[in-house]
């Protein structure tokens, strides 16, 4: 089976006998007035079907003794491309989700009716109504939402049970595959490669918001590659706020900057945090912080196997970084490291920057975070992040972002050598 195909064979064993999943894509919302905002593909549709094209939906269903898959996609419409551009055909639709039964979406209704019906169904009896309720404000139509939709089938079809799928396609996603771990690994080449080319045009006297635009445009030169998520590049003090905003301070010569960013390859995001000397040195304060939260991501990344929890690698991190702190003098004891650390040291990784976890639910191998420990000291214009994306292994964890820089001499002969 093909990748697609094993995923939904793996939803289909989830379900219950005697019944129906229906996934959307979803589609554009309102701006103003006539403007939409840009179209972002329902990832857990996009998980089983390899389509991103908005007013598409999938059909699931488990009858007896059978399973069938059904694809819906928009009808042609000349005037549609003549203001849109192409649209999916069915053997393009088949071809990228490895669906034989495409359908248009206008025929969507009916065939749900028709499985659902009570008398002369050729799936038997449907009890049951899978719906992704995890965005319950996804829209799926001119004012109508997927809450909507809850309330409309919960009418509709009084007997049968309306249950929500989220927690199957969290539980499925949060295991990746070979396939899915080299769209990471892919995406985090790439965004070395830009974190280089950025490197390579720093000066002091650039502003932030510049350095993000290099970043940004080199991923679109080199394949277009589109932002796992918008690019924080925080210099000085700014890099305190963890997701800094305005970007319009200009790069002073004796400070650290602090980049959070990352490529997407295939839908998938790499998320990566470096914080670099803008001269090209680490010196004094600057290498004392730097080496404390560098020493704590490795630890965790030392420390994280399957069976552990995020809790468990949060707890290990703030109580590490609080003894590194009143260790180096940055802290009193009686100090709260919150203070100085004031976010989770990781998150699942994947289709979503943050994707979808259950975060009490042990690590098992397949999972990919991240493991970003940082120290944040307002008062000295500090602020410092180290963030790997890590592969969970049978015994232990990998950093698949082991060539991105983060040693003080590979940073410093990083800079040094620059081109």
């Amino acid at each position: 089976m093909s990748e697609f195909e094993t995923r939904r064979r793996k939803v289909f064993d989830q379900m219950k006998d005697n019944s129906v999943a229906i996934f959307f894509s979803g589609v554009s919302k309102i701006a103003s007035e006539d403007e939409c905002m840009p179209f972002v593909v329902n990832n857990n549709f996009f998980y089983l079907t390899n389509i991103k094209q908005e007013h598409s939906a999938l059909l699931l269903i488990k009858g007896i003794g059978e399973r069938r898959t059904y694809l819906f996609i928009d009808p042609y419409s000349e005037l549609k491309e003549k203001w849109t551009g192409k649209r999916l055909t069915s053997d393009k639709a088949q071809a990228l989700s490895d669906i034989k039964n495409i359908y248009t979406t206008d025929n969507f209704e009916t065939m749900l009716s028709l499985a659902l019906a009570e008398e002369n169904n050729q799936y038997g009896k449907i009890d049951c109504i899978y719906l992704d309720q995890g965005s319950p404000e996804q829209k799926l139509k001119d004012d109508f939402f997927m809450k909507d939709l809850v309330m409309k089938l919960t009418l509709d079809y009084t007997g049968k049970e309306i249950v929500d799928i989220y927690p199957i396609m969290r539980d499925l996603r949060m295991v990746k595959s070979s396939a899915e771990i080299d769209n990471l690994v892919k995406a985090i080449d790439k965004t070395n490669k830009g974190i280089i080319n950025m490197l390579n045009k720093l000066t002091p006297g650039m502003y932030e918001y510049q350095l993000a635009d290099i970043f940004e445009m080199y991923g679109r030169q080199l394949d277009r590659s589109s932002l796992a998520f918008s690019t924080i590049v925080a210099a000085g003090k700014n890099a305190t706020c963890l997701h800094y905003p305005t970007q319009d301070d200009t790069v002073k010569e004796n400070e650290l900057i602090l980049f959070d960013l990352g490529y997407n390859h295939e839908g998938y995001s790499a998320d990566i945090s470096r914080t670099f000397p803008v001269n090209g040195k680490f010196e004094g304060l600057q290498k004392t912080v730097y080496e404390a939260v560098l020493a704590c991501n490795k630890a965790v990344i030392e420390m994280a196997k399957p069976g552990l929890t995020i809790k468990d690698l949060q707890d290990f991190a703030t109580e590490f970084l609080r003894k590194e702190c009143i260790r180096l003098g940055l802290m009193e004891a009686s100090d709260d490291i919150r203070n100085y650390y004031y976010h989770n040291v990781s998150h699942h990784l994947g289709l979503d920057t943050h994707d979808i976890s259950d975060r009490s639910k042990p690590l098992e191998k397949g999972n990919v975070i991240t493991v970003e420990p940082g120290l944040y000291f307002a008062k000295y214009g500090i602020g410092v992040r180290i963030e790997d994306d890590v592969l969970i292994t049978l015994d232990g964890a990998v950093a698949l972002s082991k060539n991105i820089a983060k040693e003080v001499y590979e940073i410093e002969n990083l800079m040094k050598n620059r081109g």
